[in-house]
């Protein structure tokens, strides 16, 4: 007798698993592609704001910016001969306080999350770690910034973290006394990002 396969599966139909799992696939880079645009659009909006702003654009050499895998980060690195507080003191000079601003104005509508870190040389500051260390030195540092981003125009529930790095995350590995080391770092977060 003729056994009848026409009932054998011999490849993905629309029921097959593996369709939805292509769809998903295709949707999520869709997204990655369409959030790396959006990120783009406002690294350039953001340089184009500082550009525009009088007395601002000769501090252009200490923003950073760059897409990584967490989102747009953006750095603002001290600089010997414009640092962005005093030495040991928190608050936030008064051009860094217009940088901050603008950024805070390009950044709230952006649709993500932000976090927030200060970083400190390694250069011992005060009593070190048994008093007021360069751990309070940066976690302040970090929330002068955080404010002054709010009185930018971002409002105050995209920040998710804002944190006191000291010196354990340097730009300049091989310096970490060096001034360039004295940052604060704003990420942008991508989605998966955020949900990490």
């Amino acid at each position: 007798p003729r056994l009848d396969r026409s009932a054998d599966n011999v490849g993905p139909t629309n029921d097959s698993p593996e369709e939805p799992k292509t769809q998903k696939a295709a949707s999520k880079a869709a997204e990655a592609r369409e959030e790396a645009r959006r990120l783009m659009q406002l690294k350039i909006k953001i340089s184009a704001l500082l550009k525009e702003r009088p007395g601002l654009a000769e501090h252009i050499g200490q923003i950073r910016m760059e897409i990584t895998a967490d989102g747009l980060r953006i750095q603002i690195v001290d600089d010997q001969k414009r640092p962005m507080f005093d030495i040991g003191k928190s608050e936030v000079k008064p051009y860094m306080r217009e940088i901050l601003r603008e950024i805070g104005s390009a950044i709230k509508d952006a649709d993500s999350p932000i976090t927030l870190a200060g970083h400190t040389d390694s250069t011992p500051y005060g009593m070190g770690e048994r008093g007021y260390s360069n751990w309070e030195l940066s976690s302040d540092r970090a929330n002068s910034s955080r404010r002054e981003l709010i009185a930018g125009g971002m409002t105050e529930g995209k920040i998710k973290r804002v944190a006191g790095m000291a010196s354990t995350d340097p730009l300049l590995p091989t310096d970490s006394a060096n001034p360039i080391n004295r940052r604060i770092s704003i990420v942008v977060m991508t989605r998966e990002a955020a949900a990490r």
